[in-house]
């Protein structure tokens, strides 16, 4: 709760996902998610739009996505495959639907988060399948929220290392998603985590 209410450097970001012939472009060449070679319930990096990862913040805020056309009009989405997927704790992919509601926000757990309580929250592996179809693209609005830079990352008491990703937890990670414990070491703060997160990646 600290976190969310103090910190200063919560992070809003407008991200936009390209058509999938700029994908192609981009990437050299088509990708399984965007040829359709790849089922969604694979866990392989599929999506042509966002491979599976974890955030490594506390929390992540998230609007309904839009899709747009290639002339820039807001249409409904064109593939009923494509958007957003998360992995369950018991292995299960699930597509996250938004009620039609307007004013609705969907909430991530992140790997802070998950660390800060001792593993009784833990991070949603989470990817954005793309459309096959060309000509089309997404747009959603996300907030990070993390902790300050030197923000220490303590266990609460009573609960161990082990306790915050166990072997359990590890099984249903989708390949793409690197364990917590590979980059979090006990007495490390947001700064160190947050460098050693993106080390892994990059």
């Amino acid at each position: 709760e600290q976190v969310l209410t103090e910190s200063k450097i919560a992070k809003g970001r407008l991200l936009h996902y390209y058509p999938k012939e700029e994908v192609e472009r981009m990437s050299g060449g088509g990708s399984a998610a965007a040829s359709g070679a790849a089922e969604a319930d694979e866990d392989t990096d599929w999506s042509s739009w966002c491979g599976w990862h974890n955030d490594h913040g506390s929390l992540t805020g998230l609007v309904p996505a839009t899709y747009t056309n290639a002339t820039g009009h807001v249409v409904p989405s064109p593939d009923p495959m494509a958007g957003l997927y998360v992995r369950a704790r018991d292995g299960r992919l699930v597509k996250v639907e938004f009620p039609e509601e307007e004013g609705c926000l969907a909430f991530q757990i992140g790997e802070t988060a998950q660390v800060h309580t001792g593993g009784c929250l833990q991070a949603t592996p989470h990817a954005v399948r793309g459309s096959k179809l060309p000509g089309y693209s997404r747009q959603t609005f996300a907030v990070f929220m993390e902790p300050e830079h030197d923000g220490p990352m303590p266990l609460p008491p009573g609960r161990t290392v082990a306790d915050v990703q166990s072997g359990e937890a590890v099984k249903f990670l989708p390949k793409g998603c690197r364990t917590l414990g590979s980059r979090w070491k006990e007495g490390m703060d947001f700064g160190q985590f947050s460098e050693a997160t993106f080390a892994s990646f990059y």
